[in-house]
């Protein structure tokens, strides 16, 4: 039975099929159709199979682990797509959603790793507990961002500075809120650098929309590449 998420997705998959997956993130559906709705009790229902039923599939834990992730990296991406819709945009919607869409990264970068290598990571443990030597999730997102040169790294420091530093400098244009872009963050940490200029390049400064924006846009175009080309080379 061949299926699709505009009819047999859940409630989120149908809702922003059009506005995120046939948009933007087409591999999503090619992988959930090829390996994640056997995983399932469809047509029955969309809830995960018992270990018994997976037995006798010969799928396992791993497998189950792969379809969360994959679920979550939607769900993630669909928090940053609902933030981004708040009007007026200001660089408090901007830290929460670039949050959630670092968690999709996050989700990402250890569900490829884990396809790659599923038997090496534990599928239910977050991290390498203390004076164990099982790899859980974190060394998998850590193993994929290492080998693969990490990827999207300036927006992951981004949000880090947004979130984890001091309150970032901004000017008012038009009434509009501008904030230092991908990059230009660290050029203005003492605000006087802003607060006691005559002139600013404003090539520096974008809206917190538009860097959402961007941000958004250069991590949905890493994933469909990713998922193309280490997910789906074969199908």
């Amino acid at each position: 039975m061949t299926y699709s998420l505009k009819v047999d997705g859940d409630y989120f998959e149908k809702t922003y099929y059009n506005t995120i997956i046939l948009k933007d993130f087409p591999s999503y559906e090619i992988f959930w159709v090829k390996y994640i709705t056997l995983l399932t009790n469809r047509p029955k229902n969309i809830q995960l199979k018992t270990d018994s039923e997976l037995q006798l599939i010969g799928k396992s834990h791993h497998e189950l682990c792969l379809a969360q992730l994959h679920y979550t990296v939607l769900r993630q991406l669909i928090r940053t797509f609902q933030v981004t819709a708040t009007n007026p945009f200001t660089t408090d919607h901007l830290i929460f959603s670039i949050s959630t869409l670092i968690g999709a990264q996050d989700c990402a970068f250890e569900l490829l790793e884990r396809f790659s290598k599923p038997t090496k990571y534990d599928p239910w443990i977050n991290k390498k507990q203390k004076g164990q030597n099982i790899n859980g999730g974190k060394e998998a997102q850590t193993e994929w961002k290492r080998k693969n040169k990490y990827p999207l790294q300036k927006i992951r420091d981004y949000r880090n500075h947004l979130v984890h530093g001091r309150t970032m400098p901004g000017i008012i244009i038009n009434g509009e809120e501008y904030i230092p872009k991908v990059g230009k963050e660290m050029i203005y940490s003492d605000w006087r650098v802003v607060t006691n200029a005559n002139n600013l390049p404003l090539s520096d400064f974008d809206k917190p929309k538009v860097i959402i924006n961007y941000t958004y846009g250069e991590t949905i175009k890493y994933f469909e590449e990713a998922w193309k080309k280490y997910l789906l080379p074969n199908i």
